[in-house]
């Protein structure tokens, strides 16, 4: 009674600090990402883990460097543009719909309306870029990260031991196998969702910028990268945010031609892409997806959406495994009934 009363008392404790698990969620997705790479150097150069390490982070410090330095003005820029013409942009796009669908609006009113009705939800531009607690905070999540991906790493042979404890030594080597299962499914699926948000963000930042000449190209191009690995609605925010800046900007007819885009981009990766990257390294009935996706957002916000799959994926594999396991164990145990019965 008091086990279950301790555990109990420990999900409750969870779920009430559960707002400080992001960092070090995060902190372990990048130990998982790194782990393989920071094995071969060692072995390679025979040299201990804690050096590879740093000349790993070192290696990613210097190209997050690189990418700052050539890209980070143009994203500060484009950022600062498009919030300091906000209103030009929603005037633009109410005048686009106006005229095309015969609307009777008041342009300049209904402007200051959706402005505003902005600005209560998320806050003014102004306070966003000036408060110095999301920046601390943001500082604080980030150390976190780093240095919780830096333990998991160092000590992930300890930590593996640590948890094995708590399995009875009759089931060790199943888990051990169940959780190799979960590292080739899992790494798949997040070396597959990077090269999504890669190849992504490379095409529509082409085809934004070179063919139709869209001011914030870089920027749309770099949130429709991110926005298309939130399952089922990622793919609407990066077709709707391109295609309501297009329409502002260069008016309806040519605006449909982001939303074909998009949609071409999408089949892509449905039909090509994502059979050969990650192939069925997450098979999940579709509305088994919808559900993960609404839990996590419940649970967790983004973030949760973010893991939401990988985990719900895990938790089926889990389930698979121990069903088959236990039949086999069933069958077995029969079997061996029935055998000493026929020698009895």
């Amino acid at each position: 009674m008091l086990k279950w009363l301790g555990l109990l008392l420990i999900i409750w404790f969870l779920y009430v600090v559960r707002e400080v698990f992001p960092p070090f969620i995060i902190g372990g997705i990048i130990a998982y990402l790194l782990f393989p790479l920071v094995k071969q150097i060692s072995n390679s150069f025979s040299i201990k883990s804690h050096y590879s390490l740093a000349v790993i982070y070192f290696g990613l410090l210097t190209l997050f460097c690189v990418v700052f330095i050539v890209f980070g003005h143009s994203i500060s820029e484009q950022f600062h543009a498009l919030f300091h013409q906000r209103k030009e942009l929603i005037s633009n796009l109410l005048s686009q719909l106006s005229q095309t669908f015969q609307l009777q609006l008041d342009i300049d009113k209904t402007s200051d309306e959706v402005v505003t009705s902005f600005e209560e939800s998320f806050g003014r531009p102004e306070e966003i870029m000036h408060i110095g607690s999301l920046v601390s905070k943001g500082f604080l999540a980030t150390l976190v990260t780093v240095v919780s991906s830096i333990y998991f790493i160092l000590d992930s042979q300890s930590v593996g031991k640590f948890f094995l404890r708590f399995i009875p030594e009759n089931r060790q080597d199943s888990v051990v196998k169940l959780i190799s299962q979960m590292n080739m499914m899992l790494s798949k699926y997040i070396r597959g969702q990077l090269l999504l948000i890669l190849i992504m963000a490379s095409i529509a930042y082409m085809f934004l910028h070179f063919v139709l000449h869209l001011k914030y190209a870089l920027l749309i191009s770099i949130l429709s990268g991110f926005f298309e690995i939130i399952p089922v609605l990622g793919p609407i925010l990066a077709t709707s945010s391109a295609t309501i800046v297009g329409i502002a900007q260069l008016g309806i007819p040519k605006a449909a031609w982001i939303i074909l885009f998009y949609t071409l981009a999408r089949w892509m990766e449905d039909y090509v892409v994502v059979p050969r990257v990650i192939g069925h390294a997450v098979e999940l009935h579709p509305l088994a997806v919808i559900f993960a996706v609404l839990c996590g957002e419940v649970l967790a916000g983004g973030l949760g959406m973010l893991i939401a799959i990988p985990v719900a994926a895990s938790v089926k594999l889990a389930l698979d495994y121990f069903t088959t396991l236990e039949s086999t164990e069933t069958i077995d145990n029969k079997l061996t009934n029935s055998e000493n019965l026929e020698t009895n």
